[in-house]
């Protein structure tokens, strides 16, 4: 959500559904094609940054059928992995996506090659890429911008030269 992705920025994992039409897949705008409803309740994504996991739920976009959002702040410019998990009326559905430090300009993605990815699941195609988060260039306003990170780390530093006097 919201590319590109700055620190401190809400951002989130966005999932589109669509039954396909057979004759074009990867066409979310061919005849045919429908929206997958009711995925909220059926699939979660976990976000993972080094050691660090959090799961998400999703919530259905407003007034946009097939549309799904789990927001969240990333706090750190780091490499992130996207796993969408759950279960799909019976179908076990697992998985993994990692942001490209390059950025999605520099990283475009598309593989046409059909994967089983696992019992029912059967991947099509694979279209595109997204890039990590980055760090805020801007001067900010009014004051100069500080991260939440720099900002903790100073903190840290200011509670343990008090605590050593």
């Amino acid at each position: 959500m919201n590319e590109p992705v700055y620190v401190d920025d809400k951002s989130g994992v966005e999932l589109f559904a669509y039954l396909p039409n057979a004759s074009d897949p990867v066409n979310s705008q061919a005849n045919g094609t429908r929206p997958i409803e009711g995925l909220e309740k059926m699939l979660k994504v976990e976000i993972s940054a080094g050691d660090k996991k959090k799961e998400l739920e999703f919530e259905p976009a407003f007034r946009d059928p097939g549309h799904y959002e789990a927001p969240f702040f990333p706090t750190v410019e780091t490499t992130y992995n996207y796993r969408l998990f759950g279960d799909i009326n019976g179908t076990a559905f697992n998985v993994t996506w990692t942001c490209s430090p390059a950025g999605a300009e520099e990283t475009p993605v598309s593989d046409n090659s059909t994967i089983q990815l696992s019992q029912g699941v059967t991947r099509k195609s694979l279209l595109g890429s997204f890039g990590c988060p980055l760090p805020r260039t801007d001067a900010g306003f009014p004051e100069p911008y500080m991260s939440n990170l720099e900002i903790q780390k100073m903190l840290s530093r200011s509670e343990n030269s008090t605590s050593t006097k």
